[in-house]
Protein backbone atom coordinates (compact mmCIF):
# COMPACT_ATOMS: atom_id res chain seq x y z
CA UNK A 1 0.00 0.00 0.00
CA UNK A 2 1.37 3.29 -1.14
CA UNK A 3 2.52 5.54 1.96
CA UNK A 4 0.21 8.68 2.26
CA UNK A 5 1.91 12.18 1.22
CA UNK A 6 2.16 14.46 3.74
CA UNK A 7 -0.38 17.26 4.20
CA UNK A 8 0.27 20.35 1.84
CA UNK A 9 0.24 23.61 3.81
CA UNK A 10 -0.07 27.06 2.76
CA UNK A 11 2.53 29.05 3.61
CA UNK A 12 2.39 32.38 1.98
CA UNK A 13 5.87 33.22 2.92
CA UNK A 14 6.92 30.79 0.39
CA UNK A 15 6.05 32.74 -2.60
CA UNK A 16 7.65 36.17 -1.67
CA UNK A 17 9.80 37.61 -4.01
CA UNK A 18 13.36 36.07 -4.07
CA UNK A 19 14.92 38.45 -6.55
CA UNK A 20 16.46 40.16 -3.94
CA UNK A 21 18.48 37.20 -3.89
CA UNK A 22 19.53 37.50 -7.23
CA UNK A 23 20.28 41.41 -7.66
CA UNK A 24 22.61 41.03 -4.90
CA UNK A 25 24.95 38.19 -6.45
CA UNK A 26 22.12 36.07 -4.35
CA UNK A 27 23.73 36.49 -1.13
CA UNK A 28 26.17 39.33 -0.13
CA UNK A 29 24.16 41.54 2.41
CA UNK A 30 27.38 43.27 3.32
CA UNK A 31 25.43 46.58 3.85
CA UNK A 32 23.11 44.67 6.23
CA UNK A 33 26.37 43.02 7.81
CA UNK A 34 26.24 39.52 7.04
CA UNK A 35 26.99 37.26 3.94
CA UNK A 36 24.51 33.65 3.54
CA UNK A 37 26.61 30.63 2.45
CA UNK A 38 25.03 29.91 -1.14
CA UNK A 39 25.30 26.20 0.74
CA UNK A 40 21.85 26.83 2.67
CA UNK A 41 20.13 26.73 -0.06
CA UNK A 42 20.66 22.88 0.07
CA UNK A 43 18.91 22.62 3.82
CA UNK A 44 16.44 25.79 3.02
CA UNK A 45 14.32 27.18 1.81
CA UNK A 46 16.06 31.08 1.51
CA UNK A 47 13.41 34.03 1.37
CA UNK A 48 14.16 37.20 1.70
CA UNK A 49 10.99 38.99 2.88
CA UNK A 50 11.54 42.09 3.65
CA UNK A 51 15.21 44.21 2.88
CA UNK A 52 14.97 48.09 2.99
CA UNK A 53 17.06 50.57 4.29
CA UNK A 54 16.50 50.16 7.76
CA UNK A 55 16.27 46.67 8.04
CA UNK A 56 16.55 42.82 6.61
CA UNK A 57 14.33 40.27 7.31
CA UNK A 58 14.90 36.38 6.38
CA UNK A 59 13.05 33.28 6.43
CA UNK A 60 14.31 29.81 6.64
CA UNK A 61 12.34 26.84 6.38
CA UNK A 62 13.80 23.46 6.52
CA UNK A 63 13.52 21.28 3.14
CA UNK A 64 13.09 18.02 4.87
CA UNK A 65 10.26 19.49 7.24
CA UNK A 66 8.32 20.90 4.72
CA UNK A 67 8.06 17.53 2.46
CA UNK A 68 7.44 16.00 5.40
CA UNK A 69 4.61 18.56 6.53
CA UNK A 70 6.25 19.13 9.94
CA UNK A 71 6.03 22.94 11.20
CA UNK A 72 9.54 24.47 11.40
CA UNK A 73 10.76 28.00 10.57
CA UNK A 74 14.04 30.03 11.59
CA UNK A 75 14.76 33.30 10.57
CA UNK A 76 17.29 36.41 10.47
CA UNK A 77 16.30 40.01 11.59
CA UNK A 78 19.07 42.58 11.20
CA UNK A 79 17.42 46.36 12.38
CA UNK A 80 20.07 48.80 11.15
CA UNK A 81 18.28 51.88 13.14
CA UNK A 82 17.37 50.82 16.31
CA UNK A 83 19.07 51.67 19.52
CA UNK A 84 19.31 50.46 22.86
CA UNK A 85 20.54 47.55 25.09
CA UNK A 86 19.59 43.81 23.93
CA UNK A 87 17.32 43.50 26.75
CA UNK A 88 14.57 46.93 25.49
CA UNK A 89 15.26 46.07 21.66
CA UNK A 90 14.19 42.28 22.90
CA UNK A 91 11.17 43.22 24.80
CA UNK A 92 10.15 45.94 22.28
CA UNK A 93 9.57 43.18 20.00
CA UNK A 94 5.92 41.82 20.73
CA UNK A 95 3.37 41.40 23.98
CA UNK A 96 4.43 37.45 24.41
CA UNK A 97 7.89 38.63 24.86
CA UNK A 98 7.94 42.00 26.85
CA UNK A 99 8.74 41.01 30.60
CA UNK A 100 10.60 37.44 29.32
CA UNK A 101 13.78 36.59 30.95
CA UNK A 102 17.11 36.44 28.88
CA UNK A 103 19.99 34.40 29.61
CA UNK A 104 23.41 35.44 28.18
CA UNK A 105 24.97 33.39 25.20
CA UNK A 106 26.80 33.86 22.11
CA UNK A 107 25.82 33.79 18.67
CA UNK A 108 27.69 33.83 15.43
CA UNK A 109 30.83 34.60 17.56
CA UNK A 110 29.38 37.52 19.68
CA UNK A 111 28.00 38.28 23.31
CA UNK A 112 24.06 37.66 22.55
CA UNK A 113 20.84 37.51 25.08
CA UNK A 114 18.39 34.13 24.40
CA UNK A 115 15.15 32.69 25.61
CA UNK A 116 13.47 28.86 24.90
CA UNK A 117 9.82 27.84 25.84
CA UNK A 118 6.99 26.46 24.30
CA UNK A 119 3.73 28.39 23.44
CA UNK A 120 0.87 28.20 21.16
CA UNK A 121 1.31 30.25 17.81
CA UNK A 122 -2.07 32.21 18.94
CA UNK A 123 -0.24 33.45 22.15
CA UNK A 124 3.29 34.16 20.80
CA UNK A 125 1.27 36.55 18.19
CA UNK A 126 -1.19 37.61 19.76
CA UNK A 127 -2.92 40.32 17.88
CA UNK A 128 -0.88 39.41 15.08
CA UNK A 129 -2.68 36.31 12.96
CA UNK A 130 -1.50 37.59 9.96
CA UNK A 131 1.72 36.65 10.97
CA UNK A 132 0.43 32.90 11.65
CA UNK A 133 -1.00 33.09 8.47
CA UNK A 134 1.91 34.16 6.99
CA UNK A 135 4.45 31.53 7.66
CA UNK A 136 2.05 28.79 7.76
CA UNK A 137 1.11 28.44 10.94
CA UNK A 138 -1.95 27.32 13.34
CA UNK A 139 -3.22 29.49 16.17
CA UNK A 140 -3.40 25.62 18.23
CA UNK A 141 -0.21 24.73 17.09
CA UNK A 142 2.43 24.64 20.05
CA UNK A 143 5.89 25.06 19.63
CA UNK A 144 8.94 25.48 21.01
CA UNK A 145 10.25 29.17 20.32
CA UNK A 146 13.90 30.10 20.66
CA UNK A 147 14.97 33.40 19.66
CA UNK A 148 18.94 35.17 20.44
CA UNK A 149 19.37 38.88 20.30
CA UNK A 150 22.36 40.40 19.52
CA UNK A 151 24.40 43.07 18.37
CA UNK A 152 26.94 43.55 15.50
CA UNK A 153 27.79 46.84 13.96
CA UNK A 154 26.33 48.99 16.05
CA UNK A 155 22.98 47.07 14.66
CA UNK A 156 20.61 44.66 16.49
CA UNK A 157 19.84 41.90 15.23
CA UNK A 158 18.08 38.82 16.41
CA UNK A 159 17.57 35.17 14.86
CA UNK A 160 14.47 33.08 16.11
CA UNK A 161 13.52 29.11 15.54
CA UNK A 162 9.88 27.95 16.04
CA UNK A 163 9.33 24.36 15.05
CA UNK A 164 7.13 20.96 16.95
CA UNK A 165 8.13 19.72 20.29
CA UNK A 166 10.21 17.38 19.79
CA UNK A 167 13.36 16.52 18.17
CA UNK A 168 14.99 19.59 20.36
CA UNK A 169 18.89 17.83 19.12
CA UNK A 170 17.70 17.61 15.72
CA UNK A 171 16.60 21.65 15.51
CA UNK A 172 19.54 22.48 17.58
CA UNK A 173 21.83 21.16 14.72
CA UNK A 174 19.82 22.67 12.21
CA UNK A 175 20.05 26.05 13.83
CA UNK A 176 24.07 25.40 14.01
CA UNK A 177 24.07 24.73 10.42
CA UNK A 178 21.98 28.05 9.92
CA UNK A 179 24.41 29.63 11.93
CA UNK A 180 27.67 28.15 10.03
CA UNK A 181 26.49 29.83 7.08
CA UNK A 182 25.60 33.47 7.99
CA UNK A 183 28.98 35.35 7.87
CA UNK A 184 28.96 38.59 10.02
CA UNK A 185 30.91 41.32 7.83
Amino acid sequence: MPANPPPSRNIPALQSDRKTLVDRSRYDFTDYGFVLNASLDVLFEVIPVHATQAEAFFFFYPKDDLASGRYSHYNLHAFLKRTGSLDDFAHSLGASVRTITLEPTDVLGVPAKTYRRQILMKDLFEGAAQVIDFIGGRPDLLVVDSHTYFQHRHNHYYSGMLHEPGNDDKYDLVRQTLFDGIRLT
